[in-house]
């Protein structure tokens, strides 16, 4: 743009000499060609130049080619500058285009990382109370195989002896009914023969539940 406005002030300042001094270039063209074109001759090319002074406009062909020069060397950088504005725009788009799709990303990223924050602050307060439930459980655990451990003896002795105190007591039974149908005057001979022993006393000694029976 600076190099457009440099050179269309040197055409203008070359152009308005003659625009100053009233002659006529004809039309301007931006084109190649006219550097290439041969120089316009109002006599013959042979014949030889009169000898007198040149007037104003004795170098307005060169000036015009000079002029058509610029216009072409403006044109092209224009045509640049256009170039430029379009590849601008485009690039411009595709940069909008990435910018909204990494927005977007984003925004679903930090949306997961909020998930995911979310998630993991939940399942440590879950770890945080099942840690307590679990020491919970394990204070639970040691009380209870503490208590076996206290009942066990006990548990032992009237499991070993259950048998024997409760064969003990259908003996007694049968000795109570004997002596029922004995004073009843129905005295049977194998009263007077049973003789059952158990040592009962050792029962009192035996602690069930942590209570003294």
């Amino acid at each position: 743009m600076a190099a457009i406005a440099l050179i269309t002030k040197a055409k203008d300042a070359l152009s308005s000499y003659y625009a100053k001094n009233k002659i006529e270039l004809g039309p301007i063209q931006g084109s190649v060609k006219l550097f290439n074109a041969d120089p316009v001759f109002d006599v013959s090319e042979d014949q030889a130049p009169e000898a007198k002074f040149a007037d104003k406009g004795s170098h307005k062909n060169e000036s015009k080619g000079a002029i058509s020069a610029l216009t072409m060397i403006i044109e092209d950088l224009e045509a640049e500058v256009k170039n430029g504005v379009s590849d601008e725009v485009a690039g411009q788009i595709e940069y909008e285009k990435a910018l909204a799709t990494a927005q977007k990303l984003r925004k679903e990223l930090v949306g997961k990382k909020v998930n995911l924050e979310t998630a993991i602050a939940k399942r440590n307060k879950e770890k945080t109370d099942e840690g307590k439930d679990m020491k919970s459980n394990i204070a639970d655990k040691d009380a209870k195989l503490k208590y076996k451990g206290e009942i066990k003896p006990d548990c032992d002795w009237i499991i070993k002896n259950f048998n024997a105190r409760a064969d003990a007591r259908d003996a007694e039974m049968n000795g109570l009914e004997g002596a029922k149908e004995f004073l009843a005057g129905k005295a049977p001979s194998a009263l007077l023969e049973q003789q059952v022993t158990f040592n009962d006393d050792a029962l009192s000694s035996v602690k069930f539940l942590g209570l003294r029976q």
